[in-house]
C-alpha cells in the first residue's frame, strides 16, 4: 500500500474515533487524548495529522459529508431518469434512515461550533449546500425533460430542503420510530404535492 493511501485510511480511522468519542463524551469531553486512546495511538500522532482539535473538527464535518456521499451519492448518480432520481431523493430526504447517518448529538455539537468558528461554519454549510445542489440540478433536469412544469428550480429546492430541515428537527430528541415514520410520510406527501407529482401509495 502506498504511503499516501495509508495516511488517508489512518486519518479516516482517527475521524471515526473522534465521532465515536464525541457521542460518548460530548464535544468538550472529546479530547485528543481520548480520541488517541480509541485508536491506540499517541496524541502526538493526531497532532501530526491534524495539528489542532479545531482542524480535526473541520475535517470531521468533511468525513461525515463523505459518508452521505458514499451511501447515497453513487445511487443517485446511477439513475439516468431525472424523475426517478427526484422521487428517490424525496424518499430519502424524508426517511428516518437518511437522518440517522449523523447522530443528533454530533449534529448539534458541530452546529454549535459552527456559530463561532467561521471555518467550521463553512465546512458545516457544505453538507446543506451539496444536498441543495443535488435537489436543484435534478429539478432542472426534470423540467428540461418535460417531466415537471416549468418553475424556479432553486426556489423549489429551497422549499424542499426547508421541509426536510423541519423534519430533521421534529424527529430529533427521542421521537419514537412510529412517530418519525408518520411525520416523514406526511411531509413526503406534501413535498410531492409541491412538485405536482402523484401521491398515490405514499
Amino acid at each position: 500500500m502506498r504511503r499516501e493511501e495509508w495516511a488517508r485510511i489512518r486519518r479516516r480511522e482517527m475521524l471515526a474515533a473522534y465521532y465515536a468519542v464525541l457521542l460518548d463524551e460530548g464535544l468538550q469531553g472529546a479530547s485528543l487524548a481520548k480520541i488517541a486512546k480509541r485508536v491506540q495511538a499517541p496524541p502526538s500522532l493526531l497532532i501530526h495529522y491534524f495539528g489542532t482539535k479545531e482542524q480535526m473538527t473541520i475535517e470531521l464535518v468533511d468525513y461525515l459529508l463523505e459518508r452521505y456521499d458514499e451511501t447515497y451519492g453513487a445511487l443517485f448518480e446511477s439513475m439516468t431518469d431525472p424523475l426517478a432520481r427526484l422521487r428517490a431523493i424525496v424518499d430519502y430526504l424524508f426517511s428516518v434512515e437518511y437522518h440517522q447517518l449523523m447522530d443528533d448529538r454530533a449534529f448539534y455539537a458541530l452546529f454549535y461550533v459552527s456559530l463561532t468558528h467561521p471555518t467550521v461554519r463553512r465546512a458545516f454549510a457544505r453538507v446543506y449546500e451539496e444536498s441543495l445542489q443535488l435537489v436543484e440540478s435534478t429539478l432542472t433536469d426534470c423540467m428540461a425533460a418535460g417531466q415537471l412544469p416549468r418553475d424556479d428550480p432553486h426556489e423549489l429546492a429551497v422549499a424542499l430542503k426547508a421541509l426536510e430541515e423541519g423534519y430533521a428537527f421534529l424527529i430529533g430528541g427521542g421521537a419514537d420510530e412510529a412517530a418519525k415514520a408518520e411525520i416523514g410520510s406526511a411531509l413526503r406527501k406534501r413535498a410531492l404535492q409541491l412538485l405536482g407529482l402523484p401521491v398515490a401509495g405514499v
